[in-house]
């Protein structure tokens, strides 16, 4: 059980760290910035900087969380900056205040990277315990992280709401890569799946102490929002690719004609 979750956990890592990337190399591709919600992005930005403080006072049990959203908070840096960088009105008052935003955000998860170096360096000295609490850097009890729990997916499900509303208003989602709610989506079902199992790896294997229904208690309401993530996500993406699809219908409709011409 215990290999089955840190497998999941390591996947779910691994598509988080890649959340940023596809509208990323979309920016660098088009050099374009197009009609998008730029609220969405700093709404997101600063959601994945929640779960990297979820992930650092979680516990090292929690690893996986902080490493994917830390590596996912860098990359998504470089996607903010482009953002505003292929931006047409952008002027150097706008990137020095862009420019800011991003430094100061960074700066906060160098300084978590810190905190939880301390903590991971103390849970590998003792053996990976599966019970320890007393840690360098103190760790949230179960009521806190249930409440963390409800805060930091409200930033990252909710985030492109704006976004995907505007696109739908105006018809238009020009500048949005749809692999980046499809990416989201398989996130959402290996968390999903992690979540499941983690209070059954709790109290019956890592502390048989523990009764199941606190331990549910505990991953209830991160479970409950990577469900929602998981309706929103699927929606946008099903919503670009249909999009695109149509533009790309109606490019080589105006080709054919030209060629016919």
């Amino acid at each position: 059980m215990k290999l089955t979750l840190n497998i999941l956990g390591i996947l779910g890592a691994i598509t988080t760290i890649g959340l940023g990337i596809p509208q990323l190399i979309q920016q660098l591709k088009t050099k374009k910035t197009g009609k998008v919600n730029f609220a969405s992005f700093w709404i997101f930005y600063v959601g994945i900087t929640l779960w990297v403080i979820y992930g650092v006072f979680a516990g090292p049990h929690y690893w996986q969380v902080f490493v994917a959203n830390f590596t996912c908070s860098l990359i998504y840096s470089a996607t903010m900056y482009y953002l505003y960088y292929y931006r047409e009105d952008k002027t150097k008052a706008l990137m020095l205040k862009v420019g800011m935003g991003i430094l100061v955000m960074t700066l906060i998860s160098l300084g978590l990277l810190i905190m939880f170096a301390l903590n991971m360096q103390q849970y590998i000295k003792e053996g990976y315990p599966d019970t320890k609490t007393d840690y360098i850097i103190p760790i949230l009890t179960e009521r806190d992280r249930a409440i963390a729990a409800i805060i930091a997916p409200s930033f990252t499900t909710l985030a492109f709401l704006p976004q995907l509303i505007t696109s739908l208003k105006k018809k238009d989602f020009h500048g949005l890569s749809p692999w980046m709610p499809f990416l989201f989506t398989i996130n959402n079902l290996l968390w999903i799946t992690y979540f499941i199992l983690m209070p059954i790896y709790k109290s019956h294997y890592a502390n048989p102490t523990i009764q199941i229904h606190k331990a549910w208690i505990e991953v209830a309401p991160a479970l409950i929002w990577q469900v929602v993530s998981l309706t929103v996500y699927i929606l946008q993406f099903s919503m670009i690719f249909s999009f695109n699809q149509k533009q790309k219908n109606c490019q080589h409709k105006i080709e054919d004609e030209v060629k016919s011409a």
